[in-house]
């Protein structure tokens, strides 16, 4: 599933076979997962990329080229997006991506719900510079327009200039992506001021990032939390004076979130704890159709890996994935999702990644940067100590130009570590 209008076809096509549809990443590398993709499950590539039939045979599986488009238009009856079950996987930042088996039809329903809670028109227009093999790509570009009759700017990759000229034609609607990408997009050079789409949302950006991005394109970043497992869950849909910094906004139409040891009795606004989701859109289990793993649920609440708070409104406040949370050597728990985004709030800082080393006696911790502007590890570490306690203070500091990351954009956590041990 690469970002090209050939991919989109062959994913449409490919939707209405009665048989469960598996979306793989143009990076054979992500093609190793846990379990492992069936045995001779044929795996369809278009002529452009029939040099991964190598890796496709290497695991065991199926290459199937597809022939070269005639160009001749064809008709069928059959529905689009009909097959009984659609595959996607997790980032495999902490080991190797997991299948997450999801209905289709489910799916449609939680984008319709996320993108009019984004104020999305029908026949609107979006740019999509995420990959499509991740759920967020999938579900905001190709399902979204699919259900709203809309247009895509779709581009093969993220490039700043690309991304600011869409902004500046006026023919957009929506836009999301990365912090990195948010970032990079403030602080290009901007000959002329252009004002963004109506709805721009981003991964969570320190605050310095989001006000820099209101005053140069005149709209807000909003908010909002999703997961590969339970699809759109939030989003902040507040009047643009009304949109909070670092909120993950409220629970969209059909959604519930709790914050809690227990779904049923959750923590007062304020206080930290796990993050649990009811969706009627949750995917149908880990694994490959028919062979899926039970899933874990409380009276239809479902556990997610994340921590958070929410507040006396309802405005969730996401901080992390549980295993953000270490308990230090010296008995301290700290949170190293928060420090991260302390140590990303300098003005230098693109991006930071704090992870837990062996320090001999426990774990301590260490944080990798990348920077622009080339600040010293000395001026970070004067930056922490200013806004953090000395018990989540990193006890190493690495700066370096580019993060290691994985195929699909996310920061490579174990690489991360690897660096730092």
């Amino acid at each position: 599933m690469a970002n090209h209008p050939e991919a989109l076809g062959l994913f449409f096509g490919l939707s209405m076979l009665p048989v469960p549809l598996i979306v793989l990443s143009p990076d054979p590398r992500e093609w190793r997962t846990a379990p492992p993709i069936p045995a001779d499950t044929p795996v369809f590539l278009l002529p452009r990329l029939a040099a991964l039939a190598a890796d496709a045979l290497e695991l065991g599986l199926r290459p199937v080229i597809v022939p070269e488009s005639s160009g001749e238009a064809r008709t069928t009856d059959l529905p689009l997006l009909s097959c009984p079950g659609l595959v996607m996987f997790t980032s495999g930042s902490e080991g190797r991506p997991k299948p997450v088996s999801r209905s289709p039809a489910k799916m449609l329903v939680g984008v319709t719900a996320r993108l009019r809670s984004a104020g999305f028109p029908e026949g609107g227009g979006l740019i999509c510079c995420l990959p499509l093999y991740r759920g967020h790509g999938l579900n905001n570009a190709v399902f979204g327009v699919t259900v709203l009759g809309g247009h895509i700017a779709l581009l093969e990759r993220f490039h700043h200039r690309a991304v600011l000229d869409h902004f500046a034609s006026g023919r957009y609607h929506y836009w999301t992506g990365t912090a990195v990408m948010t970032d990079m997009l403030v602080r290009a050079p901007l000959p002329q001021p252009v004002r963004a789409p109506a709805a721009c949302s981003s991964l969570r950006v320190p605050e310095r990032v989001w006000r820099a991005f209101q005053e140069r394109f005149g709209v807000p970043l909003r908010g909002s939390y999703s997961t590969t497992e339970a699809g759109p869950v939030t989003h902040d849909a507040a009047s643009p004076a009304e949109v909070r910094p670092e909120s993950d906004g409220l629970p969209i139409v059909g959604a519930a979130v709790s914050v809690g040891d227990d779904p049923a009795a959750p923590f007062p606004p304020g206080r930290i704890g796990p993050i649990w989701v009811k969706t009627p859109w949750y995917m149908e289990g880990y694994g490959y159709p028919p062979e899926l793993e039970p899933i874990q649920e409380r009276d239809g609440w479902r556990p997610t890996r994340d921590m958070g708070r929410m507040d006396e409104a309802g405005y969730l406040y996401f901080l992390g994935r549980l295993d953000d949370c270490i308990k230090t050597g010296a008995g301290h728990l700290v949170n190293m999702a928060e420090v991260a985004a302390t140590l990303a709030g300098h003005p230098g800082v693109v991006a930071a990644q704090v992870v837990p080393l062996d320090g001999g006696v426990g774990a301590v911790l260490g944080a990798i940067l990348e920077t622009a502007g080339h600040p010293s590890a000395e001026e970070i570490r004067d930056h922490a100590a200013r806004h953090l306690p000395p018990w989540c203070m990193p006890r190493v500091i690495r700066v370096i130009d580019q993060l290691p990351r994985l195929p699909g954009g996310k920061i490579d956590r174990l690489a991360c570590r690897a660096l730092l041990q």
